[in-house]
């Protein structure tokens, strides 16, 4: 081939190269564009993700968080505010467009304390990257997060009747129960009475209907229609074994006395002042405990077990009791006990002289009566009370404090308080 003819030959051949390289150019460039935009988009669709994430789970605990302090103590209350905080939280956390929002609450126990709730979220974000991976837009992201609860009330008096009235002030009688709840099992109209006297609470809470008289100073405002709470210590039970130690004890010797724990069978009866009991258990069988007028016990670290049909606990006018539970054993916490209780043997307690007690009060088939100016003297830092009913009538009155820092017992009816992520 002539050199000429070479030579007019090249500049074809660089003509028609240079034409074939720009489409691969071109090709090149866009894949190379897609994958730099996938790789963003993947990186903001993780980004998106995580902050997706944070919004369910700040939605979540939020809502957990009003159950908790909400002031109410009517669980479908408290529900219905975390459920509202929860979808509040949702929609403002995120600036991302809100597709889907599902917020689950419900109460997992009888106590409605506790509850689980969900936060399920559907976010579409706007990912301009992901147009060069060949979509119009980010795929719509869902994210779930679980929250727990337990609102943890602190309850110091629950009655459990059912159909009669479960609580009464009444004659110029004060409860004074500021830092705790005040419940009461029965579906009666007159569920909880208020017909004289004052009473207070961290909440008051009926199944049934509230009678309250104009004369009677009852704050906050109780809560009717509630449910019922279960027996928070049924069943509770202790081993007795052994022979009586005491039959129908009968103290009536001037001056200082010690009494041992033990089985006194026929009730103890305290006519003397400065009578002291030993620290440990003291069982009743087939009798109560009486103390008469001018007279007075001291129990420290005591717990009084009465043993199913005993007979009435009568604290006279005149007389004195006090009791602080064991801090430590099998009864800690525990000042007086029923235990092989038959429901429908309904029995008396009546308070007329001064009684201060420092622990549990577990007696759910006695009626409680606090009247002609018995009662405590102080409040008591810890005093949590479950009977078959309560009255305080005529200047009595029942005081406390719920202050658990004050004393070294346990709480025996413990309320959980937390809020907390779990899924």
């Amino acid at each position: 081939m002539s050199f000429r003819k070479v030579k007019k030959t090249f500049p074809q051949l660089l003509s028609r190269s240079a034409g074939s390289t720009m489409p691969i150019f071109a090709i090149s460039l866009m894949s190379i564009m897609a994958m730099v935009g996938a790789t963003i988009a993947l990186g903001m669709d993780t980004r998106s993700g995580h902050q997706l994430q944070l919004a369910a789970d700040a939605s979540a605990l939020g809502g957990a968080t009003v159950f908790l302090n909400h002031a109410s103590p009517k669980s479908n209350e408290r529900l219905e505010a975390a459920r509202h905080e929860a979808t509040i939280l949702a929609t403002n956390n995120s600036n991302y467009e809100l597709r889907d929002l599902d917020v689950a609450a419900v109460t997992e126990d009888a106590y409605g304390q506790h509850t689980r709730l969900s936060v399920e979220l559907e976010f579409k974000p706007v990912n301009y990257f992901s147009k060069f991976a060949g979509k119009s837009a980010t795929t719509p992201m869902r994210r779930r997060s679980v929250a727990e609860a337990t609102w943890g009330f602190p309850l110091c008096i629950l009655t459990l009747e059912e159909r009669n009235a479960g609580m009464r002030i009444k004659d110029q009688g004060t409860l004074d129960a500021t830092n705790c709840i005040v419940w009461t099992n029965s579906d009666s109209s007159q569920a909880m009475r208020f017909s004289g006297g004052s009473a207070t609470a961290r909440a008051f809470c009926a199944v049934g209907e509230v009678d309250q008289d104009i004369r009677a100073g009852v704050e906050p405002e109780p809560e009717s229609d509630c449910q019922p709470l279960p027996d928070p210590l049924e069943g509770y039970d202790l081993p007795v074994s052994g022979l009586c130690d005491s039959v129908s004890a009968n103290i009536v010797r001037i001056g200082s006395t010690r009494l041992t724990p033990g089985l006194y069978c026929g009730g103890l009866t305290i006519r003397a002042r400065n009578v002291t009991l030993e620290p440990g258990v003291y069982i009743f069988r087939g009798g109560g405990l009486k103390i008469d007028a001018r007279g007075s016990l001291t129990a420290e670290g005591v717990t009084f077990i009465f043993d199913d049909r005993t007979g009435q606990i009568d604290i006279k006018s005149g007389s004195e009791l006090k009791i602080t539970a064991p801090a430590h054993g099998e009864t800690a916490g525990i000042a007086f006990a029923q235990i092989n209780l038959s429901k429908n043997w309904k029995r008396q307690m009546r308070i007329r002289g001064k009684i201060d007690v420092e622990g549990v009060i577990y007696m759910p088939s006695y009626d409680i009566e606090v009247t002609q100016g018995g009662g405590g003297r102080t409040k008591s830092p810890y005093l949590q009370i479950v009977s078959n009913t309560l009255e305080v009538s005529n200047q009595g009155r029942l005081a406390i404090d719920f202050d658990m820092t004050e004393t070294d017992l346990p709480l025996v009816i413990k309320p959980r308080r937390e809020a907390r992520l779990v899924e």
